[in-house]
Order: C-alpha cells, then sequence, then structure tokens
C-alpha cells in the first residue's frame, strides 16, 4: 500500500471516529442521559463509566491519534517531527483522560490566563509586520486569519471566567445556586460555543482564501 493511501484511510477513519464519537453519538445519548437520574442507568450499559460511556470517553482520543498520524503520512513529514508531533499529540490525548478530578488551583488560571494574552500580542505583533509584505490579494487571507485569533481569545476569556472566577466560579456550586446565576452561566456557554464557530470559520476562511491565491 502507498503512503499516500494508508494516510488518507488513517485520516479518514480517525476524522470518522471524532465525528461520530463528538457529535453523532451525542444526539442518541443525550437524550437517555437526560431522561433520568444517574442512578437509574446502574448495572446497565448506560451507566456512568459503562461500556458506552467509555467508548464515547475514548473514541475521540483514538479519532486524534489516527488522524495525526494520517497528516503526518500525508504532508511526508520528517522523522523528527513525525516524532515530536506524535508525543505532544499522545499527551494533549491522555490530558483528556487524566486526571479525572483535579482540585481547584485558581493561580494556575491566573498564569495561563496571563500566557495566552503573552502569546496573543506576540502573534499579533507579527501578523502586523507579516501583513505589510502581502500583496493586496493575500490581506483579506491574513485579515480572516487575525479574526480567528480575535475569536480564540474571547473563547479563552470566556472559559477562564466560567471556570476559574474565584466568587462564583463553577467550582462553587453553593454560590452559583445562592445567586441563581445558572442563566448568566448558560448564556456563557452559549457564546463560548458561538466563539468557537467564529474562529475556526474565519481559520478556515483564512486557509481558503490562501488556496486561492497561491494557485
Amino acid at each position: 500500500m502507498k503512503k499516500k493511501t494508508l494516510g488518507s484511510i488513517l485520516l479518514l477513519i480517525g476524522a470518522l471516529i471524532i465525528f461520530g464519537t463528538s457529535w453523532v453519538a451525542p444526539w442518541w445519548t443525550s437524550p437517555v442521559w437526560s431522561s433520568a437520574p444517574p442512578e437509574d442507568f446502574e448495572g446497565t450499559a448506560w451507566a456512568a463509566f459503562g461500556p458506552i460511556f467509555m467508548l464515547m470517553s475514548i473514541g475521540v482520543p483514538i479519532g486524534i491519534i489516527l488522524f495525526t498520524i494520517g497528516i503526518l503520512i500525508l504532508v511526508a513529514a520528517r522523522k523528527t517531527s513525525i516524532w515530536l508531533v506524535m508525543i505532544l499529540a499522545v499527551l494533549a490525548v491522555m490530558s483528556m483522560l487524566y486526571p479525572p478530578t483535579i482540585a481547584y488551583y485558581p493561580i494556575v488560571f491566573g498564569i495561563g490566563g496571563g500566557l495566552i494574552l503573552l502569546f496573543f500580542f506576540l502573534t499579533v505583533w507579527f501578523w502586523i509586520k507579516n501583513r505589510k509584505k502581502l500583496a493586496d490579494n493575500q490581506k483579506l487571507a491574513s485579515d480572516f486569519q487575525f479574526l480567528s485569533y480575535l475569536f480564540f481569545l474571547l473563547l479563552a476569556i470566556q472559559l477562564c471566567a466560567i471556570l476559574g472566577n474565584p466568587f462564583s466560579g463553577l467550582y462553587f456550586p453553593e454560590k452559583v445556586l445562592r445567586d441563581a446565576s445558572i442563566p448568566f452561566y448558560y448564556s456563557m456557554g452559549l457564546k463560548i460555543i458561538f466563539y468557537s464557530v467564529l474562529a475556526w470559520l474565519f481559520t478556515f476562511l483564512s486557509h481558503y482564501k490562501w488556496k486561492k491565491h497561491t494557485q
């Protein structure tokens, strides 16, 4: 089998697994799990950490690894790049599964938020420098790229607010209930989805325009 064919097969299988377990399956499982309290599913295939739950939990990590291997084969990456990307991909996948529970460390959100802002500003600074050198027909693709950065930043800020807020974050459910702020957090959740969609939309549009003007 040619490497290109193998890469395409692995990429497709990985993409189908990711799509199936992270988007298609929840349309089937969510109505079931929301129909009754968790204890009603004990001893069945629908139980927490039961077979259905575990298949959905490990589906995305396995899909990501296969997807990444397929991409590396297709782009004919060097061995050093392959090992580096695969190690980071495996670590990223493991981070999705472990640890299942962890204490609340506000300083992590503080340090992480600071690093996100630092990398954002540095990225934009280099983006400004690079945009000046582009041809006019390439600048729209670059502008879409900037918009994707902006919405990824807004996404990160919302996540820090919903999870890292020491006054009423989701780690303090008693405060959320006391202040009747659940609708507020649902609103933030909708913003997170909205920003995510726009961030990936503008990422796609930037690559689409680059492809169009470099053919």
